[in-house]
């Protein structure tokens, strides 16, 4: 079965991507301590999608980051996270199954230069639901280090909705906003 159906992908060992790929998570609520979850347990080696920052605005307690990591410890739903998770309070940093992403606290993306933290060409998803425009999703393409947007919430302007099997195919290596 799976030989007809995945073809001749189902012995190829020649990865999906070239070169390994910065994600940046805009917004850390329920889709995005999910989105990190994925991300996180996909990375392995980190040769391929690699989870570099969190951007959040600074909640009201000094214990911010410790409460961001606990909730990605445990969801009511998913269940305990399968893993470890360290936290670098001093340099905001989330160590996930040893590897490092940068929790970046800002109020706008004009805030942010993601190659200050050794970002580069990075995919943004923005899961955030603030923004759903292109005009709205552009600020995040003027930030140093962001290359692509993803949003996560149904787009409104000429932003395609994709749906993987179903129009996947209408994205081109020139799609910014997606």
């Amino acid at each position: 079965f799976l030989a007809k159906e995945v073809g001749e992908d189902l012995s190829d060992m020649q990865k999906p991507i070239p070169k390994p790929q910065d994600v940046v998570l805009y917004g850390f609520g329920r889709i995005g301590r999910l989105l990190a979850r994925l991300l996180i347990e996909k990375t392995g080696s980190g040769d391929m999608l690699r989870l570099r920052a969190i951007v959040v605005r600074r909640g009201s307690s000094e214990d911010d980051l410790c409460k961001r990591a606990s909730l990605l410890r445990r969801d009511s739903v998913h269940g305990a996270f399968d893993g470890t998770i360290r936290i670098l309070k001093d340099k905001n940093i989330l160590v996930c199954n040893g590897n490092p992403i940068q929790v970046i606290y800002a109020e706008s993306p004009s805030d942010i230069d993601y190659t200050k933290f050794g970002i580069s060409n990075a995919i943004l998803i923005d899961n955030t639901g603030v923004w759903r425009d292109e005009k709205g999703l552009g600020q995040h393409l003027k930030c140093p280090g962001a290359a692509k947007v993803i949003l996560t919430a149904p787009g409104k302007d000429h932003i395609p909705n994709i749906v993987y099997g179903i129009n996947h195919h209408q994205i081109q290596d020139s799609s910014q906003i997606i």
